[in-house]
């Protein structure tokens, strides 16, 4: 015997079940009912490859209608799953363009037996404009507040500062900066690296390099510091009489983050009435201006327990030292 009919006939019995079963599963499916579904509202996504233009505006109309026919479960699994039509543009030639569309541009996924009857519309403008490329700064938001038990200890960092932009020459021209998508900083649990999404509301038709930006906060326990003694100072100008502050000396409560607030140095803390305040301010004749305070750092907020002062011009005796009182 050859060993063709051999290999045949071995384990002939395992061999005519599986054919059997191979042809069950094929009448199963044949017979496997048949639906014909209209999809409504299909969105059509135009991808532009051509890299001189980009499109102005979404195509019009936005959305067709499908006409789909296959096995009634891949018809029930694509209207879950949805779908869409998907234009590519590999070339422009006109800045307006009419384009038929095809049915093999239905995105139908892993569907098998599905049939696209008919599209309707069979067809959408689809407006373009010359691209340009620019960069432009990111620009941070904010909502809500930190914890009452937390305080910035640092400068909200920022990675990248700058992102490129390429779109229409009529949106991107006219952009100074791309905001991020607000940081909630009511959810703020401690110190660490956020990830933010470039917000391009209003940039139609417009692509940000990179899509995302890194943002490193780095909180400490807030704090609370009263410094007092700080003396008020004012510059007379020159030749005029001294004055007089009462009181001659303010406190201030420092709140913050504990490294910025213990690393302050009352030295360094400097209160003073602004000249043009009191220009022109008669001898024995009083004024009551506020107080302002420098030296304070970044981060940390002050509160003085005197906002305002009172400043009196010193009367000249008759010796030209300033006399004192009325």
């Amino acid at each position: 015997m050859s060993l063709l009919p051999r290999a045949l006939v071995h384990n002939w019995r395992l061999k005519l079940a599986a054919l059997g079963l191979a042809v069950f599963l094929w009448a199963l499916v044949q017979t496997e009912p048949r639906n014909a579904e209209t999809f409504s509202d299909i969105p059509v996504i135009a991808n532009v490859t051509d890299t001189a233009w980009t499109l102005s505006g979404e195509p019009r109309p936005p959305s067709v209608e499908l006409r789909l026919s296959g096995p009634a479960r891949e018809i029930i699994r694509l209207a879950r799953e949805g779908t869409m039509v998907r234009v590519t543009i590999r070339e422009v030639g006109s800045s307006d363009t009419l384009v038929t569309l095809r049915r093999d541009w239905v995105e139908l996924g892993d569907g098998r037996g599905i049939s696209v009857e008919s599209v309707s519309p069979s067809a959408v403008h689809l407006s373009f404009e010359r691209a340009v490329s620019r960069a432009v700064p990111l620009s941070l938001r904010y909502k809500g507040q930190l914890p009452d038990r937390w305080a910035l200890a640092s400068p909200v960092g920022l990675n990248p500062q700058v992102a490129r932009v390429r779109g229409p020459a009529s949106r991107v021209q006219g952009v100074d900066s791309l905001p991020l998508e607000p940081l909630d900083l009511s959810r703020i649990r401690g110190s660490g690296v956020f990830n933010l999404a470039v917000d391009t509301a209003g940039l139609a038709g417009g692509r940000v390099t990179p899509p995302t930006a890194t943002v490193a906060i780095r909180v400490e326990e807030k704090v609370e510091r009263v410094l007092s003694g700080i003396p008020v100072m004012i510059q007379p100008a020159d030749g005029e009489p001294a004055m007089m502050v009462e009181p001659a000396t303010v406190g201030v409560t420092l709140r913050g983050a504990r490294t910025l607030v213990n690393a302050v140095d009352p030295a360094d803390l400097r209160a003073w009435v602004a000249s043009e305040l009191v220009h022109a301010l008669v001898a024995g004749e009083e004024r009551r201006v506020p107080v302002r305070i420098e030296g304070v750092p970044a981060l940390v907020s002050v509160q003085m327990d005197n906002e305002v002062v009172t400043v009196r011009r010193a009367s000249q005796g008759r010796d030209g030292n300033p006399e004192v009182g009325r």
